[in-house]
């Protein structure tokens, strides 16, 4: 059996890892980048954490899987009667296809958006924000005014409160004067953390505001220019707007009707097996499964499809997915996080000690013990002091 899986994240490498240790058959992982890209701590390789914890190359990750081959190309096409995907620059045939592609990037067509605001959601985005920061004070010698986050799910919200810490020790070191310095985190809708309990949001929203991070919510973006953004009629003057709202599903799914039926928000709709059309199974952010688009689901499913591989391979009955709730958890600055799991919760210096422990989970997940643990530490170990 030779099964191609497309996408290097949490989905794709997951699966490539599993179904490599039940030896189902070849492997062929591709991806449009070279590495794998932990999405969870960039907010804190944006705010002068080490790269190492955000970011592994894919070939070091699978550097014990001989029967798994590592291609960086990117997805153009599929043609599901010839059991082929078409890429930029070959064409791959399987037996048994995954797409996990994750989810790109909109704006809502907010004037503006586009053109000037920074991101933390790719390798590209972080550096750019880390070398505006660092043409501020050192170059410039001086900060922004106001430093605006926008979108208050949880990668706005671990921004906001590390941006704030991640200021005050450039200031010190540099000895820069920072009067009014100022980091708004907006949302749109009534509260922060909406996907999450409403405990969730009033305990998270008391820690920012107690870190001095001021909290919009019920506040819309309507344009951002150069040198200032105009939050509900009012303009506020700002060079530095990171967008960390405005996800869509990949645009492939939209551009392959014939193949995949998709919800009204542009998910795929999957089978009980996790398959979107037949021999090809769609994972994580792709799909409609209650829970995806986070990391942990992403891992489960990824382990589902190597086990239903597996029945198919030794002929065994089969077994529907069923989704699981995954714990939350949102670190709010420095050794303080807040968790949550089917409504028990935990916050502060415990938060932080759980939180932590998660990642370490995850990292294991997919690296080596030694390799999980020393992209795990990094977490500790500054990359950009200035």
């Amino acid at each position: 059996m030779h099964t191609v899986i497309v996408g290097g994240g949490f989905a794709g490498v997951k699966a490539a890892l599993e179904i490599s240790k039940r030896k189902i058959g070849k492997v062929t992982l591709i991806s449009d980048e070279d590495h794998f890209l932990h999405h969870a701590t960039l907010y804190a390789t944006a705010t002068g954490k080490s790269l190492a914890e955000s970011v592994v190359p894919l070939k070091v990750m699978f550097a014990g899987n001989k029967n798994v081959t590592v291609v960086q190309d990117t997805l153009k096409a599929i043609d599901t009667d010839r059991k082929a995907i078409t890429c930029e620059g070959a064409t791959f045939h399987y037996d048994k296809l995954i797409l996990a592609i994750g989810s790109v990037t909109t704006f809502f067509d907010i004037k503006g958006i586009a053109k000037h605001s920074y991101g933390i959601k790719t390798l590209e985005e972080v550096k750019e924000f880390n070398d505006h920061i660092q043409d501020e004070i050192i170059k410039n010698r001086r900060l922004d005014k106001n430093y605006v986050v926008i979108g208050g799910g949880p990668t706005g919200v671990e921004l906001a409160g590390a941006l704030h810490e991640y200021l005050e020790h450039l200031s010190l070191v540099h000895q820069v004067n920072r009067p009014n310095v100022r980091v708004t985190l907006v949302e749109a809708g009534p509260r922060i953390l909406p996907r999450m309990s409403k405990t969730a949001s009033r305990i998270v929203t008391k820690r920012l505001k107690q870190l001095g991070i001021k909290v919009l919510t019920n506040h819309k973006v309507e344009q951002l220019d150069k040198d200032y953004i105009t939050i509900e009629g009012k303009k506020v003057p700002t060079e530095t707007a990171i967008w960390t709202s405005g996800v869509a599903n990949h645009s492939f799914f939209k551009k392959h009707t014939d193949f995949f039926k998709l919800t009204p928000n542009g998910h795929v709709e999957v089978n009980q097996y996790l398959e979107g059309t037949r021999n090809v199974f769609v994972l994580g952010d792709n799909n409609n499964v209650k829970h995806s688009g986070m990391a942990w689901p992403a891992l489960n499913q990824a382990t589902f499809v190597a086990n239903h591989l597996a029945r198919l391979k030794a002929k065994k009955p089969l077994v529907a997915f069923r989704p699981s709730t995954p714990p939350s958890g949102i670190p709010v600055g420095e050794n303080w996080a807040y968790v949550e799991w089917h409504g028990i919760y935990a916050a502060g210096l415990t938060g932080h000690a759980i939180r932590r422990r998660m990642e370490l989970h995850g990292y294991k997940q997919l690296l080596p013990k030694k390799v999980a643990r020393a992209a795990w530490r990094a977490h500790d170990i500054p990359e950009i002091d200035g």
